[in-house]
């Protein structure tokens, strides 16, 4: 982990545990008052743990009170999105993975995962009062040397002392878990009502009700997903698998035609299914799964997550957050397309600016600078959400070319494949 965040910092983080892979936020220490705190995103003595960061993002929009309500940074987090709630990979903790990190040999990173992990299990502990935990682990001798990197465990002492440590992680990371299980409330996955629910929904919500339905309850009220089908319990399970490897398909549609393709974060920059400068996108989910099963080489393979993107087969179906529609937008500035939605050009040129991005696409990114007609539009967006009144038609003419601009140079890094 890096020991050195800002003071008065939230980060997000993912622990694994019982095969989910859970999502919350973390104070690491502060001090205030002459005293120093660390706490997590939950509520009394327990740890909420969201099954996805979207689910994260649409719990921080609520009023719902919680540990981290009176926390410095908390207005900076209210600001944050779906990808700035995205661990990055320090700060994703595997808690079923640490048999296999303490029987494997002390390497530099299984010495600093291992030490990183239990230290992580510590501060929760700490955080949620669960003093067993910290008995199981005074037990288990030499584990205060992983502090002290692997250096330590090269000698035949340290060869010994590491053998300890793994004997006496596998004698007690089992109660260890158990103890901490108690302190972890896993949110439900949101489960949208039928639209003839959707008023009482709102109702419920402004009330005292428990956290899973007031989680549920805002992604009805914010707007993001009312008015869309339901998901079928195979796009359900393939979205939680996409989620839990940060690996996420994305839909893209042009005029030439729609395509999918993967995408994640890796440090805050976005990166493609593609190799070369260039996104690969698919014209159907088989041609999708057939090269993630065929094993040709891209900026994917040297994920940690990837092998198990290969093993798992998932069906490529993207969120309806992750469906970009640069055609429709095209239609909306070109005057073909009966409504204006400026929403519609923000969601859109997020996705444009990932491709600029990943493709070095200067020019994209100078279109959507903020000192641009076309930037200041989608800026307005962001800050404010915009406006539902349709333009001049003379700014309107602006906006459209410097899109049509924007178009041309991301049709340009696309590689289509049936």
């Amino acid at each position: 982990m890096d020991e050195n965040l800002p003071a008065e910092s939230i980060v997000p983080i993912a622990v694994v545990l019982d095969e989910r892979t859970g999502y919350t936020l973390w104070a690491p220490p502060w001090e205030e008052d002459g005293e120093e705190w660390q706490a997590f995103l939950g509520t009394g003595g327990r740890i909420h743990l969201f099954t996805t960061p979207a689910q994260l993002a649409h719990f921080i929009s609520t009023d719902v009170e919680h540990d981290l309500s009176d926390h410095p940074a908390w207005p900076t987090v209210l600001t944050s999105s779906k990808r700035q709630l995205m661990p990055d990979d320090d700060y994703v903790f595997d808690l079923d993975g640490l048999y296999d990190l303490a029987a494997g040999g002390p390497d530099r990173w299984s010495v600093g995962e291992l030490a990183d992990t239990i230290d992580m299990v510590e501060r929760m502990a700490e955080s949620c009062e669960v003093e067993e935990v910290e008995e199981h682990l005074s037990k288990i001798p030499d584990l205060g040397l992983l502090d002290s990197g692997h250096e330590v465990f090269t000698t035949r002492a340290g060869d010994k002392a590491w053998t300890d440590i793994a004997e006496g992680l596998g004698e007690h990371w089992e109660p260890i878990l158990e103890a901490l299980a108690g302190a972890l409330h896993w949110v439900a996955p949101i489960d949208l009502p039928d639209d003839d629910d959707e008023e009482e929904a709102e109702e419920d919500a402004e009330g005292d009700q428990p956290i899973d339905d007031v989680v549920g309850a805002t992604v009805l009220r914010s707007g993001t997903l009312v008015g869309v089908e339901e998901p079928t319990e195979q796009a359900r399970a393939a979205s939680e698998f996409w989620e839990s490897v940060g690996i996420l398909p994305v839909r893209l549609t042009f005029a030439e035609g729609s395509g999918l393709t993967l995408r994640c974060y890796v440090e805050d920059t976005a990166r493609f299914l593609g190799r070369e400068l260039t996104v690969d996108v698919f014209r159907s989910e088989e041609g999708l799964s057939s090269f993630v099963e065929e094993g040709e080489p891209h900026d994917l393979t040297a994920l940690a997550t990837w092998g198990a993107v290969v093993e798992a087969d998932a069906d490529p179906i993207p969120a309806a957050e992750d469906s970009y529609d640069f055609a429709e937008v095209t239609d909306m500035l070109d005057g073909t397309a009966a409504h204006w939605d400026i929403a519609l050009l923000g969601q859109v040129a997020e996705a444009a600016l990932d491709l600029a991005e990943y493709c070095h696409l200067e020019r994209v990114s100078d279109l959507l600078a903020p000192d641009t007609e076309l930037g200041t539009a989608i800026s307005d967006v962001q800050d404010s959400g915009g406006s539902d009144e349709r333009p001049a038609e003379s700014e309107i003419t602006v906006l459209a070319e410097q899109w049509n601009e924007v178009v041309t140079e991301i049709t340009s890094c696309l590689r289509w494949r049936d």
